[in-house]
């Protein structure tokens, strides 16, 4: 009997390697790859790239060419300035001996002459550690260039309410947007609403030391993460089940697998033309993506509570930095995609390989998690993969918003994401009414500077006084949101303050009409046919174009316009002679396919 067991235990299969040295494989081409995409990065903005491909601004291409932030784009091309001088520190990413996690923290504060220093305590500290000391290096540097975002102490402000008062924040937020000429983030917007109230009401002592005191209370913490993350930050190099260093530190013996096309996307940048530039930055996010989809699921099984770890057991952000050389948010992101690719199998399918970026994957992903039955999902996936991210951000906000609040057009909105901005009809909207004020299921988060946050909770603490003394009873947090939002809008009076408005500057929404654009300010009236060519000046042959896309694109003969304004029209940008455009729209943010170029190009 033993004889046969001992047969069989020969014969059986070799087991799978566990996924922490499957993550380990992936993790050595993570370095590698971001060093090819930051010297992309560094030419693309040291040209000023996006100008030509008809882009207003860096953050426009880089949202809706690349799928990522304009400051990441900006982080890599400053990693990228470094290395080119800390010779030795890009060996050591290169040869995997330090994530890029690492890398791109002493790229900020390393000089040739204090490099090995660096690098020694980067192989020994945690990178929680090494943060803190590169930040502290930062500050003590005579003029140092520090990033006000990294330098200014943030806060979490958190609201409760009811569907129908998060609506009129949407409104609200579109309103400031007018008012302030650009696009805002929800924190800079919900800073406009705040300011707006405080000429009106003068803070009482009392209520501005309540804010303080309450606003100190109000840490910013990266939500999701452990709370033995923060906990474990303190202890340098602790060491593993077995001794053994973890992986992405000196003694590793990894070596890095960049595939070959990657390595040909970094060969002769200096006299790659724009759309070259924007060709091989959108191969290089390609590649990215194909191993970041490979990495969730296996991020998934290490953080199962059965897992059986080969090393001590870290918190997912410490062992993502330290490990894989991404960032604790970043893991946590994937990991919420990939459990979103259990309800909805298109969106792992479209996001590994490729039809949908890391940015509109990650707007999709709150939708698509929503516990509600049916083959919707594949339809949102498939919308995305039709729209501009622009587009995909307000369907989705809007979606959740009538899920919560208007069930019918939630149901017509499920079937049909191309009617997410439908209006409501009154009728059904005040059928609707009574149902989505009774409770405050709504929660809205943003992250503001300390101080922005102080004066919100003083403005709010001072009108919930007025609003008791005025009702005898004390209001909730819904009815005082609400009341703020009034009254700003009240003070906005529906349109932004000047002159006259120009109905077709009104009719497209105080924006430029070209698609992916956020310019608010310097906007013009344009004939769709010129004048001179026997244009009239219907309201169907004229759009909305901002400075930029008017005199600098369109007239300079690299982007064309076409159709019947508002909702016929097809745009071309970057149109170049004996070419294809770089991409069509059609009105509404629609993307068009452009004859003639790859899938990767087009």
């Amino acid at each position: 009997m033993d004889r046969f067991r001992s047969d069989a235990l020969r014969r059986a299969p070799e087991p799978a390697p566990p996924a922490e040295e499957t993550l380990a494989r992936l993790a050595a081409s993570v370095g590698p790859l971001r060093r090819v995409l930051a010297a992309i990065a560094a030419r693309l903005l040291e040209t000023r790239a996006w100008e030509r491909l008809c882009y207003a601004r860096l953050g426009d291409y880089a949202r809706e060419r690349a799928g990522v932030s304009a400051r990441q784009l900006q982080d890599l091309a400053r990693t990228h300035r470094a290395l080119a001088r800390l010779p030795a520190l890009e060996r050591a990413l290169l040869a995997n001996e330090l994530p890029w996690s690492k890398v791109r923290l002493l790229a900020r504060v390393a000089s040739p002459a204090d490099e090995a220093a660096w690098i020694a305590r980067a192989r020994a500290a945690p990178i929680r550690r090494l943060e803190q000391e590169v930040r502290a290096s930062a500050r003590r540097a005579p003029g140092a260039d520090e990033d006000p975002d990294e330098t200014t102490p943030l806060a979490r402000v958190v609201v409760h309410c009811t569907p129908a008062v998060r609506e009129k924040w949407l409104h609200a937020r579109e309103m400031a947007e007018r008012v302030a000429g650009q696009r805002l983030r929800a924190g800079e917007a919900l800073e406009w609403v705040t300011a707006e109230l405080c000429s009106e009401l003068p803070f009482s002592g009392p209520v501005a030391r309540l804010a303080d005191e309450e606003a100190s209370l109000w840490d910013d913490e990266d939500e999701g993460g452990d709370e033995a993350e923060r906990a474990g930050d303190g202890a340098p190099g602790a060491p593993t089940r077995d001794g053994h260093e973890p992986a992405g530190s000196a003694a590793s013996d990894s070596s890095p697998s960049l595939p070959a096309e990657a390595a040909a996307l970094a060969e002769g940048l200096a006299w790659a033309d724009p759309f070259e530039l924007d060709r091989r930055l959108r191969c290089a996010l390609a590649l990215e993506q194909r191993l970041d989809a490979a990495m969730a699921p296996l991020l998934r099984v290490v953080r199962a509570a059965d897992y059986e770890w080969r090393e001590a057991w870290r918190p997912l952000g410490v062992y993502a930095a330290e490990s894989l050389g991404i960032s604790g948010s970043k893991a946590r992101a994937l990991l919420r995609i990939e459990r979103a690719g259990d309800v909805c199998p298109a969106l792992r399918e479209a996001f590994r390989t490729g039809r949908i970026s890391w940015a509109k994957a990650q707007c999709l992903v709150p939708l698509l998690l929503l516990d509600v039955e049916g083959g919707w999902r594949s339809r949102w996936v498939a919308w995305a993969e039709r729209v501009t991210l622009r587009r995909l951000e307000a369907d989705v906000e809007r979606a959740l918003l009538l899920r919560a609040a208007h069930p019918p057009a939630w149901e017509r909105c499920k079937a049909d994401p191309a009617r997410a901005q439908d209006p409501i009809p009154e009728a059904e909207r005040q059928l609707c009414a009574p149902g989505i004020e009774l409770d405050a299921t709504e929660r809205l988060v943003w992250r503001v500077p300390r101080e922005v946050a102080v004066l919100f909770v003083a403005v709010r603490e001072t009108l919930r006084a007025r609003m008791r003394a005025a009702r005898g009873h004390p209001p909730s947090d819904s009815e005082v949101f609400g009341a703020i939002l009034d009254r700003a809008l009240e003070a906005w009076d529906a349109r932004p303050p000047g002159a006259r408005p120009d109905p077709v500057i009104v009719r497209d929404g105080y924006r430029c009409a070209v698609p992916g654009c956020s310019s608010r300010r310097n906007l013009h009236d344009h004939h769709v046919r010129f004048r001179s060519a026997g244009g009239s000046d219907a309201p169907d042959n004229r759009i909305t174009l901002c400075a930029f896309h008017h005199l600098r694109c369109l007239h300079a003969h690299r982007m064309r316009v076409r159709g019947r304004a508002p909702g016929g029209l097809v745009f071309e940008l970057g149109v170049r002679p004996g070419a294809p455009p770089l991409a069509r729209y059609r009105s509404g943010d629609l993307l068009l396919p452009v004859p003639g170029a790859s899938a990767m190009t087009a």
